[in-house]
């Protein structure tokens, strides 16, 4: 894929997309979606054919689709961080999933289902590739090899919330912030071991305490060097994973 220049965020009126810009059509063998998903490299004709799948960008805080609508696509994460959110009894939301690059988003309407499951709402600024079901239901139907590859990224996925709901659920506060530190350093680190620290309110809605119980541990944490900020830049840190996991085994 060659270099090009990203412009400028800026608010889209495509009517499909929320809060987003549009940066173009991408090539089948330049879509994750191939890499993620394809168990044998496509041929040189398909090499040569655009294909439908979109590029966009969405700035920190924008909706990708939001729970319950019937759109009729699967996005696939180049970089940033989403959040999967379900709405709480008590009118608020409650964060069931943080996604990163090389994950998929809307998989479950793969499956049968008429809408999406969650809110999906980008954490920082997010880049995603935008396939319609109908092509990826095309290209299964064509090479069907492509089923197991979707249905272990499906079982990945629940795998993963099932990892959730037991270390994010169970436990004090601090070690529920404890386990949230390991997986967002076990899943989001870059190759210099740093990770974005999510802010104190989607803490909280990941953990299901509040932003004062998390702002106190978060705080406790950087006095005893367990979470340190990375360099210079703001939102990236770096975690002493072995006292977490001292943490995480004792009240």
């Amino acid at each position: 894929m060659q270099n090009r220049q990203i412009p400028a965020l800026k608010e889209s009126h495509n009517p499909l997309s929320i809060n987003s810009e549009w940066i173009g059509r991408e090539y089948c063998e330049n879509c994750h979606f191939c890499k993620l998903f394809s168990a044998e490299p496509l041929g040189s004709d398909d090499a040569n054919s655009p294909q439908p799948v979109d590029h966009f960008l969405f700035p920190s805080g924008s909706v990708i689709y939001n729970n319950n609508t019937h759109r009729k696509f699967i996005y696939t994460i180049r970089h940033g961080m989403v959040k999967l959110t379900n709405n709480a009894h008590n009118g608020g939301s409650r964060i069931v999933r943080l996604l990163g690059p090389g994950d998929s988003i809307g998989l479950e309407l793969l499956v049968g289902n008429n809408s999406y499951h969650h809110t999906a709402v980008a954490v920082d600024n997010v880049d995603v590739c935008r396939i319609p079901v109908s092509f990826i239901k095309k290209t299964i139907a064509e090479r069907p090899s492509l089923h197991n590859q979707i249905s272990h990224q499906l079982q990945n996925q629940l795998d993963l919330a099932d990892q959730w709901i037991v270390a994010l659920g169970t436990g004090t506060a601090r070690q529920r912030v404890a386990h949230l530190l390991l997986l967002l350093d076990g899943f989001f680190a870059d190759g210099n071991g740093a990770f974005t620290l999510i802010n104190r309110e989607d803490m909280a809605a990941v953990i299901g305490t509040t932003v004062e119980t998390v702002s106190r541990m978060i705080a406790e944490f950087k006095r005893q060097n367990i979470l340190c900020k990375y360099k210079s830049k703001n939102s990236l840190y770096t975690c002493n994973t072995s006292m977490l996991n001292t943490i995480t085994l004792n009240a």
